[in-house]
């Protein structure tokens, strides 16, 4: 079938001219004809004028449509900090030879030109909207040959979009081979073999990725997410595509993070209204207020308030998401690694055990993953309803009991740069927490105990040999995103 993406351009000459313009892209793809993105259940707890709009006022599944679009016609909402493909250029010279033509582009500011192009869109001028084949492109010169054109479509001075979106289009054709069928087709984790899996697949709508080498606070960065691809999640169904070309991963990332932004922007959008504007919560005004009042209140919000904060969500996420790669975020140890050695892994026995860390109540004395928080019946955090089950449970509401450190299986890889950002930065999304202000000395000696852990011949016992040497970085599986 054929697969659409729309780019929302805002180039610095747009900007500048105050357009905003979609461009429809149109390639070949295999897809599924009736794939669509899932809603939220918080959006379908709300009432339907809050998830339609109100007249010309849009409601939450409205917007996720204009900024986001389908999986048949994505949307690039520039906003976002996303590496969508392509480059935008200004036609210096247009030469026209029958149905081809001759043209020079210079790129736009901050704007680089791909290396192989196969499409131009134009976004100004009288071809507004029209796209062209591109039968011979150079991406030193800016030189290509485009064929289709009639008079007047082009001319010196259009802006057009070179390849505009390949990136994120060839991530949603590769992702919707390789990974739906388990993390479901808008990233929510229900893909039709989610269901016989364990642990479940990861959910991206809620932005939180467990295994991480940022910091606490931040979000997870490309290159964590290329390491789970590459590597895989040991213990899980999550495999590796090791084999895939560069390219290929980091278009699936890009991807993954537009789901995962698409997400994030739907729950932030449903927090807004649905305190007010939920079924819940107009039932209950209902006791003392008409239905058509607490309409027209909706419609006035949207009207009037609802832009502001739609303007506020894309900045908060385009800042949180830009902040996950820069050097700030990432864990670097302050000191290097403790050598491993029986004294240190006694130390890091004790902090282990210790009342400061506590890592026995959740991961059991000698480490089995079975200690007495795992018996403990939880509440949910949202519904402060106690769960089916004893036991820890995460963000998406699974059961995440601790690791079973005897196994020597972690999930966010086995170096002990990858423990320490375990220990460091805590396991996000799980209960598992930070222990960022333990000196990173103290921290090695944990990450010692805790290899030398499935060598142990008896609980507690420090005097064994040395665990083998982590294998070397190329063949290791490093941090990894989820």
């Amino acid at each position: 079938m054929r697969l659409g993406l729309a780019i929302m351009l805002h180039t610095a000459v747009l900007k500048r001219a105050g357009i905003a313009a979609f461009l429809a892209i149109v390639v070949t793809g295999c897809s599924d004809n009736n794939a669509s993105f899932s809603i939220s259940e918080k959006t379908r707890s709300l009432i339907p004028e809050a998830q339609a709009g109100i007249a010309e006022s849009p409601g939450v599944v409205t917007l996720l449509d204009q900024k986001f679009g389908t999986p048949q016609t994505l949307k690039a909402w520039m906003k976002l900090p996303v590496q969508w493909g392509g480059a935008a250029a200004k036609v210096e010279v247009f030469a026209a030879d029958g149905g081809d033509a001759k043209v020079k582009f210079t790129a736009e500011e901050g704007q680089t030109f791909p290396e192989k192009a196969g499409f131009v869109n134009v976004v100004t001028g009288a071809g507004a909207g029209r796209t062209f084949s591109v039968s011979s492109w150079d991406a030193a010169t800016g030189e290509a040959v485009l064929t289709g054109l009639d008079g007047g479509s082009l001319a010196a001075g259009d802006i057009c979009s070179i390849d505009g979106g390949s990136t994120i289009q060839s991530g949603r054709v590769l992702y919707m081979r390789h990974c739906s069928h388990c993390h479901g087709t808008a990233g929510d984790g229900n893909g039709p073999t989610a269901q016989y899996l364990y642990p479940r697949p990861r959910d991206y709508r809620h932005g939180v990725f467990k295994f991480t080498s940022t910091n606490d606070m931040s979000k997870v960065s490309r290159d964590d997410l290329l390491r789970v691809l590459r590597y895989g999640i040991p213990g899980t169904y999550m495999p590796s595509f090791l084999l895939m070309k560069d390219e290929e991963l980091t278009a699936i990332v890009e991807y993954v993070r537009f789901l995962s932004m698409r997400g994030e922007f739907e729950r932030k959008l449903v927090n807004e209204l649905a305190s007010d504007f939920s079924e819940d919560a107009v039932e209950s005004r209902l006791k003392d207020e008409q239905r058509s009042d607490i309409v027209g209140e909706l419609a006035k919000f949207l009207a009037e308030d609802l832009p502001g904060v739609v303007d506020g969500i894309g900045a908060e996420l385009e800042e949180t998401w830009v902040a996950a790669d820069t050097e700030e975020a990432r864990i670097i140890p302050s000191v290097p690694r403790v050598p491993d050695s029986d004294e240190s892994r006694r130390r890091g026995r004790e902090l282990y055990l210790s009342k400061t860390l506590n890592c026995a109540d959740c991961h059991g004395i000698d480490g089995a993953g079975n200690g007495p928080q795992t018996m403990v019946y939880e509440k949910n955090p949202v519904t402060n309803v106690p769960y089916n089950e004893p036991g820890l449970h995460d963000v998406w509401d699974n059961l995440n009991q601790p690791r079973n450190l005897h196994t020597g299986i972690f999930r966010g890889g086995r170096r002990p740069i990858d423990l320490f950002c375990r220990i460091h930065a805590g396991i996000k999304g799980s209960r598992m927490p930070s222990f960022k202000n333990t000196p990173h000395e103290d921290i090695w000696h944990i990450v010692n105990y805790v290899l030398s852990i499935p060598f142990e011949s008896e609980p507690g016992a420090t005097g064994v040999a040395a665990a083998p040497a982590a294998a070397p970085d190329a063949a290791a599986a490093p941090a990894a995103g989820e």
